[in-house]
């Protein structure tokens, strides 16, 4: 009897190890294949005059994502008569947070150079709390597991790094702000971070309070988060960088190219072709380690 009782004893307490280890059932199983959801709308809030925070509320309160660190996600669905499909990631941990998934969307409205505006943003903007999103994933060919190790492609081809230049803009924030927060929740992660983040104006800085919080939580954790903002058009009292991105921006604000770091970026593919791409090779940073969201 007493023999029965501590198995059953240790049973249970293996049970409780692989649900705190594990952190909950996969909404998107094991990751190999991508698997669709539909979620519903559990929360939606403006948080700036553009942009929206949304949560979706996962099947069960105990599930997690199962979003790897570096993948995305798509949202989709028939709007007007039209198939549409865009990628998003999201804001919250895809590994650790239960429950739900949080979302920041900047909403796009129709202007004289797009009269249709952003087509998925304006629908999401529409939904009313209770009502789902058809999200399908996980994509993306960037994984960070992190201790400065990347797995690009399903292993096809692994960098590891003591530093990592992050470079984006607008939106291209979310997939860095994952990175930073993965390297901060592990506190044997000593990795160094750079950010440099383009936008048009202030009022357009997503996530900047989140930005923010982390750097000073690098600070107090003893870890180095370089963070560092660019506007095309600058307030008076604006103590970082005005302008595009440029060599001398990247020189002063990214990991030295001696130092062999992971550069990443994300952002509208004119800003990478344009101001990155041709200034990393100009100052001789390792392009096979320059990776794209």
């Amino acid at each position: 009897m007493i023999l029965l009782i501590a198995v059953v004893a240790i049973v249970v307490l293996a049970a409780v190890v692989f649900v705190v280890t594990s952190g909950g059932k996969k909404a998107f199983g094991d990751g190999k294949k991508p698997k669709t959801l539909q979620l519903p709308i559990s929360k939606k809030e403006y948080i700036s005059h553009d942009t929206i925070f949304v949560k979706l509320a996962l099947p069960s309160s105990s599930d997690i994502l199962g979003l790897d660190c570096g993948k995305h996600f798509t949202v989709s669905g028939k709007i007007n008569g039209e198939f549409v499909s865009r990628a998003y990631t999201p804001t919250s941990d895809g590994m650790r947070q239960k429950g739900s998934i949080d979302l920041v969307i900047k909403v796009y409205k129709p202007t004289e150079r797009f009269p249709k505006g952003g087509i998925m943003s304006q629908y999401i903007d529409s939904l009313k709390i209770g009502q789902k999103v058809r999200i399908r994933g996980p994509f993306g060919k960037i994984h960070y597991r992190g201790n400065g190790h990347f797995d690009i492609s399903k292993g096809k081809q692994t960098e590891i790094t003591k530093s990592i230049g992050m470079i984006c803009g607008g939106t291209g924030i979310t997939p860095m702000l994952q990175i930073i927060n993965e390297v901060l929740v592990r506190a044997d992660d000593k990795t160094e971070m750079y950010l440099l983040f383009a936008n048009k104006t202030e009022d357009d800085i997503l996530v900047r309070s989140e930005l923010e919080a982390a750097e000073k939580k690098a600070k107090e954790m003893g870890k180095k988060f370089k963070l560092w903002y660019t506007l095309d058009k600058a307030p008076e009292d604006w103590k970082y960088s005005e302008g595009f991105v440029n060599k001398d921006m990247i020189a002063k604000t990214m990991p030295s190219p001696g130092d062999n770091p992971v550069m990443l970026f994300c952002g509208p593919p004119v800003m990478y072709e344009r101001a990155v791409k041709p200034n990393l090779i100009e100052l001789k940073y390792n392009m096979n380690r320059s990776l794209n969201f």
